[in-house]
């Protein structure tokens, strides 16, 4: 079984030696970090019209039709982000009331959770320390009352487990 046909051409393609590196730097200069440091920073967009916001430009100049369109094309811009932001406003206030009405939800679970193990602990406590009252001669009402108290707490107990 034969892989290649006997008229096939290998290509050898030029490929680079070991030693040089897929990231060859050959040539390049490092530059210092204090230079990097001493580069200007850059101006804001809308750096130029810091002298007109100053009350600098007369009247004639404010009156110019590049500086009216210019103003009405900021004007247009900043019209369009408002109404962009109009939806992100209205996101974040429904998030808000959303936060809080979780939130509150979350306290109320905690008390409903400590009220429950509460009646629930008291009331087991009742009912094993109540057999010890049925056994003491004259004390067999105070017995039921533990008892019957002790149904009672554990039932809240559940109730309040269930609905919290």
């Amino acid at each position: 079984m034969k892989i290649d046909q006997p008229s096939a051409t290998i290509y050898a393609f030029p490929m680079l030696s070991k030693a040089a590196s897929a990231t060859e730097e050959a040539g390049s200069v490092p530059v210092a970090a204090a230079e990097v440091a001493a580069t200007a920073a850059k101006e804001p967009l809308y750096a130029f019209l810091g002298a007109a916001r100053r009350d600098n430009l007369t009247a004639d100049e404010l009156a110019s039709p590049g500086t009216l369109r210019y103003l009405i094309s900021d004007l247009e811009r900043l019209n369009d982000r408002c109404l962009g932001l109009e939806g992100v406003e209205k996101t974040y206030n429904d998030l808000r009331v959303e936060h809080a009405r979780l939130e509150e939800r979350a306290n109320r679970s905690k008390w409903s959770s400590l009220l429950s193990d509460a009646c629930l602990s008291i009331g087991s406590l009742a009912l094993g320390a109540a057999p010890s009252y049925i056994g003491l001669p004259g004390a067999e009402k105070v017995g039921f009352v533990v008892i019957a108290g002790a149904a009672v707490l554990i039932i809240s107990g559940i109730v309040a487990k269930w609905r919290g």
